[in-house]
């Protein structure tokens, strides 16, 4: 019962979606707190601009994260309508996107990592959508400058950058070396305007600081927090079950459709060793991660030819997720 109304392709998730987001973070508006950065976690060179903004009412700053979920979930919508990566019109991977990061309590407020997600999303989208182009250098360019800019919210959105291109390589047979040098370039733009800022009012020992402390500073959120741990861990058995099915599917989908699931893996990879090797990186990565898992389940519970399972895994979800509204 309730898959076939998260996945119906009618007008009244517009109103759903919101609303399931505002029924989600009611903490966040009830009693608003702000994000417990770790020293410096706020202070990368465009993300301090909004922390300082917002630095004022941490209302402001939860009432953005519900902002940014929403616009997200119609994203993922907009490239799954636009890429079909799930073959039937549905709003369920935006209902999952919605679901998933309603699980992440201490993510409903504003933290750097949602601008990170947006400016993957943008480059994912450039990368897609060189499939149907002869030249696609433009977006080569633009793949690199989008994580060249994420990444001066986010830090270790910079380690995506292999993405584009893997992407490249996959989506083109022939791949220029422009397709390869482009990418690196729109990389470089923001960072060297960053540096030249720097430089020039003498605060490169104070950027280069930030730049350490957000890959060394050792953040231990998962230790102890056993109630984030079993969601974790239910939200990666669901998401195996749904690679294990995506496999057997594999064949049957367009060309197309195989080449954009790989790039979805490599963004699972990429996220999981940062969260392995990276010190800094914690529960955050999961919002990133959020992506292709997205797609993942989404395909699983359409596709799936037992209902009855399909709806328990959404129940389990939903009841996982709420109590953790009470114990987080």
């Amino acid at each position: 019962m309730i898959l076939r109304i998260l996945k119906t392709n009618q007008a009244y998730h517009f109103i759903l979606i919101p609303l399931l987001v505002a029924g989600l973070w009611f903490r966040s508006y009830i009693d608003p707190v702000y994000f417990p950065y770790f020293e410096g976690e706020n202070d990368m060179f465009l993300y301090r601009f909004v922390h300082q903004w917002v630095a004022h009412s941490a209302l402001l700053s939860n009432l953005l994260s519900m902002f940014f979920v929403i616009v997200f979930s119609f994203l993922i919508l907009k490239l799954n309508t636009e890429y079909a990566f799930i073959r039937v019109r549905t709003f369920l991977p935006s209902n999952i996107f919605v679901l998933i990061i309603g699980g992440l309590i201490t993510l409903h407020t504003l933290h750097p990592v949602y601008f990170a997600l947006l400016f993957l999303l943008l480059c994912v989208d450039r990368i897609f959508q060189s499939y149907e182009k002869e030249k696609f250098h433009d977006s080569a360019f633009e793949a690199g400058f989008l994580i060249g800019l994420g990444s001066l919210f986010y830090l270790n959105l910079v380690f995506f950058f292999p993405i584009i291109w893997v992407g490249f390589a996959l989506i083109k047979k022939r791949p220029q070396w422009r397709n390869f040098a482009l990418p690196v370039l729109g990389l470089a733009v923001p960072w060297l305007f960053t540096w030249s800022y720097h430089y020039l009012t003498n605060q490169l020992p104070a950027f280069w600081d930030t730049i350490l402390v957000n890959f060394e500073t050792e953040n231990s959120f998962f230790s102890g927090n056993t109630p984030l741990q079993v969601y974790l861990g239910y939200l990666m058995l669901v998401s195996f079950l749904g690679g294990i099915f995506l496999l057997n599917q594999y064949d049957e989908k367009k060309i197309s459709t195989r080449k954009n699931f790989q790039v979805f893996f490599l963004i699972t990879l990429i996220a999981f060793a940062l969260l392995l090797f990276v010190p800094a990186v914690s529960q955050e990565i999961v919002v990133i991660m959020s992506l292709p898992l997205t797609y993942l389940i989404s395909n699983y519970l359409i596709f799936m030819k037992q209902k009855f399972w399909g709806n328990l895994f959404v129940y389990l979800f939903i009841a996982l997720i709420i109590y953790l509204q009470f114990v987080s």
